[in-house]
């Protein structure tokens, strides 16, 4: 977690800090942990700065995680296979870092706010950005929707719980499987992605 900034943040800075803190809080302390008051005195906004902005808790944590998405969602590259592979990727390695924990919520509470708001914030907008990733590999097929939900299921069950041992490759290759992509197709993004990987001194 960052410290506060000296002095009273400007005007254009109060969204970014409140919701970079709001955020880091979230995952330091739980949603139920989570207070206004923190984030404010966190972030070294006044706690009427927040309000005016979002009513609540609820409203404010749904910023935050779709300002999350926002920021981490690549730019289209062209090959909508590679672009598929490369938003799979990112949601793996996401999982051990704040989305296993939303995803969590999800299951065990599933009529709880936080589940709700994970569900509206984060994961109904991956599941869409996935199925528009899809159709753009295999077409609009009418199931499109269903193939990444299982998918994505599938992805974060491997990730979280069962931790496959055969490395991400296999991991990418079955989920792929899953949504309807060839093998051969898969082969193909693979080495785009890891290519891009290498570009960026990851490997």
């Amino acid at each position: 977690m960052q410290n506060s900034p000296r002095g009273r943040p400007r005007s254009s800075d109060i969204d970014r800090l409140a919701l970079e803190h709001a955020l880091g809080l979230l995952e330091e302390r739980g949603y139920d942990g989570l207070r206004m008051k923190d984030v404010a005195k966190s972030a070294g906004i006044g706690l009427g700065a927040l309000y005016r902005r979002w009513a609540g808790k609820k409203e404010l944590v749904m910023a935050a995680l779709r300002a999350d998405m926002a920021q981490h969602e690549e730019v289209e590259s062209g090959d909508p296979l590679a672009d598929l592979d490369a938003a799979l990727e990112r949601i793996a390695d996401a999982v051990p870092n704040g989305l296993g924990r939303l995803i969590a919520a999800c299951l065990s509470q599933p009529d709880s706010e936080l589940a709700r708001v994970a569900r509206e914030a984060k994961l109904i907008p991956m599941v869409d950005r996935l199925t528009a990733r899809l159709e753009k590999v295999i077409g609009p097929v009418p199931d499109a929707r269903q193939r990444a939900e299982s998918g994505l299921s599938y992805l974060i069950w491997s990730a979280a719980i069962a931790r496959e041992d055969g490395g991400a490759h296999s991991l990418r290759d079955q989920v792929l499987g899953i949504m309807g992509v060839s093998s051969l197709q898969a082969g193909a993004a693979g080495r785009v992605v890891t290519g891009r990987r290498a570009e960026r001194g990851h490997l």
